[in-house]
């Protein structure tokens, strides 16, 4: 029987349809995602001509950070507001995309997302702290995000290793629906709901994927993929960029684990992997916990999904912690 079940966060609300499910296995990857393209006149390599405009800072080994060429929100010191204003005879409102979007860039041309080393990890997280730092300081970027496009079906257009972080000028809608959502708990319950969801995972345990002392990762009751996959640290803590490097290594090696199960089990599916964090203009919050949430590309949206905004997801979370807890 197909479930109705509610993100206890957003209230958003997904149908569960393990009827229509194909077997666990059928959902692996049929694409090649390793590198079909050469270094040679690679953009991204270090000695390509994206390297000539990475930034002095952060200084890392294996990592360095450039400003998009094509970015979808702009660093523009000559605009000073980004209110909205109304156009089209006072119709519509428009704001300009202020804010700014870096590319994290790996030197490494053929070390793709399900090779990093818990070391490499650690470091990309490390140079995202540095960046999330800066972006805080910026008057028109009021919200970070960190993402991770690996392969064609995510989204990736370079297939040189690389991750983004877009700092907008605007709440992203799905983090409004979460800080609403969190608010809201905290106001009726007393306790942050990103708490309260890590101590009913531990002790349902049938979602858990790993866990250690500092983390933990499940696959989400109301998942709105196949497969998908949250990680949390596990005190309480709103802003990602206000963890420790020793932290975030340890962040690293639970991220190594879990990239190489969709590697291995789903033959190195695309994926997608985004962070949520506090907005920067709110110094802390007891209402609302950093995140991350990985999203294996392995199915598609069809029209009910595109036109009600409710997915479908034929893959039950627990039948898939079952088969992406396998060794």
């Amino acid at each position: 029987m197909p479930q109705l079940r509610q993100n206890i966060i957003t209230g958003e609300w997904v149908v569960i349809a393990p009827e229509r499910a194909k077997r666990p296995s059928d959902f692996m990857a049929v694409e090649s995602l390793k590198p079909s393209h050469s270094s040679i006149n690679c953009p991204f390599c270090p000695d390509g001509k994206a390297f000539k405009n990475k930034l002095t800072e952060p200084e890392s080994k294996n990592i360095y950070v450039i400003a998009n060429n094509f970015p979808a929100f702009l660093e523009d010191e000559s605009v000073s507001s980004s209110r909205s204003y109304k156009v089209e005879d006072g119709f519509y409102n428009l704001r300009p995309a202020t804010g700014g979007h870096d590319v994290i860039i790996i030197k490494s041309h053929d070390k793709q997302l399900f090779d990093f080393s818990p070391a490499l990890w650690g470091e990309l997280f490390a140079v995202a702290k540095k960046r999330y730092e800066h972006w805080r300081t910026v008057n028109n970027a009021h919200y970070s995000m960190l993402i991770y496009n690996q392969g064609p079906k995510a989204g990736a257009s370079v297939v040189h290793p690389h991750a983004q972080l877009m700092a907008s000028n605007i709440i992203p809608n799905q983090i409004s629906k979460e800080l609403r959502g969190s608010q809201s708990y905290f106001e009726e319950n007393g306790t942050c709901v990103f708490c309260d969801l890590i101590e009913h995972e531990k002790r349902e345990k049938t979602r858990v994927i790993d866990e250690t002392p500092d983390f933990i990762a499940f696959t989400f009751y109301a998942a709105r993929f196949p497969f998908e996959m949250w990680v949390l640290p596990k005190r309480h803590i709103a802003h990602f960029e206000e963890e420790t490097e020793p932290q975030l290594a340890k962040l690293g090696k639970i991220m190594q684990r879990l990239i190489a199960r969709y590697g291995k089990l789903l033959h190195q599916p695309s994926i997608n992997f985004f962070l949520h964090d506090l907005p920067n203009s709110v110094e802390d919050a007891d209402y609302y916990h950093w995140h991350i949430e990985i999203a294996p590309r392995v199915a598609t949206y069809g029209g009910y999904e595109l036109g009600s905004g409710t997915v479908i997801d034929v893959m039950s979370p627990e039948e898939a912690a079952k088969f992406l807890a396998k060794s």
